[in-house]
C-alpha cells in the first residue's frame, strides 16, 4: 500500500508537498476505511485550483517510466513548475508490502527522462543510479546485469525488472516484485464522459462492447435502476454493429443518444468498477472529480460500492454532503490548502466523534487553516 507521498517542482507544488496516508487515528467507527494502519479510502476537498488533479497527475507519474501501461502525455505538459528555478522535479514514495518498507525516490527533467533514481528496502539502498554513471545494484541475482545505460532514456529500476533474474525466495527480491506489481495495477481516471485514463491496461475499449462482450447488459440495467436512472436496456443491431439501447416501450433510441451527461459518467464509472471487482491486482486508484455529474445520494452510493473492495482508493470532489461520519471518518477526509494537504482532525483541537457533524463545521469555517 502507498504510505506516503512527496513532490517538489512539478506542476501546481513549487515546495516540496506531502501526501502522507498513515497519520490515522483511534477511531472506533468505519474501521473498514483503514488497512493495516493505512488509510485505504480517502476524499480529498479544496477549492477549485488548489492542486487536487495535479496530485494524481504527480502520483500517477511513475507509471510512465515503470509500467508499459496506459500513459497520456497531454496530461504532463508544463512539467516544471513555472516559477522554480530547480531544473529538476523531485517525488519520493514509501510504500508498506506487509512488515516491510520500500522508499523510491527520483528526479525528472520532462516527462520521459529520469536523471536519477534510488531505491530502498528496509532502509538498505539496493538500487542507486545518476544518469551517465553505473547503476549501482544490491539485489541477489542481478549481480552480473550490465550496468551501463548511458545511451539509453530506460528507468534504472525498470531495466532490473526487465533484465535480471533476481533470487527466488529472498524477501528483499519479493518485495522489490511486490513493488512492481503494486504500480502494474495502479489507474487513474476522471468521472467525465472521455474515457482518458493512466495505467492499469492499454488502449480505449469501447464501453459498450466491453458490456455486451462481458455479458453484463443485465447487471449494467440493475446498476442504473440503483443508481436511480429508471430504465429498460437492450441489445441491437443499429447502423451494423452491436449497440445498447434504452426502451421507452417498444422504441429503441441508442444508449449515447438519449444519455445524459450524469448517465454517461456513471457509465464510465461502471466500466472502471468491473476491473475493481474482478481483478485482483488493481492496487491503487486515484478518481478525479468522482462526482462531478452526480446527485448527492448517487455520490453516497458510489462511495459505498468502492468501500465493498480492497483496492485502495483516493477521489476528489467538491460535494460536502457526503462529508459524514456515517460514509468515513476524520482521518479519511483530507483538506488542501495552501501547500499542503492533511486530515481534518488536523485542523481543529477539538476531538471530532461520530456525532459530529463535519459537514457542518467545515462549511462553518471549523477546519480553516
Amino acid at each position: 500500500m502507498l504510505t506516503k507521498f512527496e513532490v517538489q517542482n512539478f506542476k501546481h507544488f513549487k515546495e516540496s508537498f506531502v501526501f502522507d496516508l498513515s497519520e490515522t487515528k483511534n477511531y472506533e467507527f468505519n474501521s473498514e476505511c483503514i488497512k493495516n494502519g493505512l488509510v485505504n479510502k480517502a476524499l480529498i476537498y479544496g477549492i477549485n485550483g488548489c492542486g487536487k488533479s495535479n496530485l494524481g497527475f504527480a502520483i500517477f507519474d511513475l507509471v510512465s517510466h515503470l509500467t508499459d501501461k496506459q500513459i497520456d502525455s497531454g496530461f504532463y505538459d508544463n512539467y516544471l513548475n513555472a516559477e522554480c528555478d530547480d531544473e529538476i522535479a523531485k517525488f519520493k514514495f514509501t510504500f508498506k508490502f506487509d512488515d516491510s518498507v520500500l522508499e523510491y525516490s527520483y528526479g525528472k527533467k520532462i516527462f520521459d527522462f529520469v536523471v536519477y533514481e534510488t531505491l530502498k528496502i528496509n532502509g538498505k539502498e539496493v538500487v542507486k543510479y545518476v544518469r551517465g554513471k553505473p547503476v549501482e545494484i544490491n539485489l541477489k541475482g542481478a549481480e552480473t546485469l550490465n550496468a551501463d545505460l548511458s545511451g539509453s532514456k530506460l528507468s534504472a529500476v525498470k531495466y532490473i525488472k526487465n533484465n535480471a533474474v533476481l533470487t527466488p525466495r529472498n524477501k528483499t527480491n519479493n518485495v522489490f516484485n511486490k513493488f512492481f506489481g503494486f504500480v502494474d495495477g495502479m489507474l487513474f481516471f476522471r468521472s467525465l464522459e472521455v474515457n482518458n485514463y493512466i495505467g492499469f491496461e492499454t488502449g480505449n475499449t469501447s464501453i459498450i462492447q466491453d458490456i455486451l462482450e462481458k455479458g453484463h447488459l443485465s447487471e449494467f440495467e440493475a446498476f442504473l435502476n440503483e443508481a436511480g436512472i429508471a430504465c429498460k436496456l437492450k441489445s441491437l443491431e443499429l447502423n451494423g454493429k452491436n449497440d445498447i439501447a434504452f426502451m421507452f416501450g417498444d422504441k429503441p433510441i441508442r444508449f449515447y443518444d438519449a444519455a445524459s451527461t450524469g448517465t454517461r459518467s456513471l457509465t464510465l464509472f461502471y466500466y472502471w468498477l468491473q476491473r475493481l471487482r474482478e481483478r485482483n491486482h488493481v492496487s491503487f486508484v486515484f478518481v478525479d472529480e468522482f462526482d462531478a455529474f452526480y446527485h448527492h445520494s448517487l455520490s453516497k452510493l458510489i462511495v459505498n460500492e468502492l468501500k465493498k473492495i480492497q483496492t485502495q482508493t483516493i477521489l476528489t470532489t467538491h460535494n460536502t454532503s457526503i462529508m459524514s461520519n456515517d460514509l468515513l471518518r476524520p482521518d479519511c477526509y483530507f483538506l488542501m490548502q495552501g501547500n499542503k494537504i492533511d486530515p481534518i482532525y488536523k485542523f481543529t483541537d477539538k476531538e471530532l466523534r461520530v456525532a459530529h457533524n463535519i459537514e457542518k463545521m467545515y462549511k462553518a469555517g471549523s477546519f480553516d487553516a
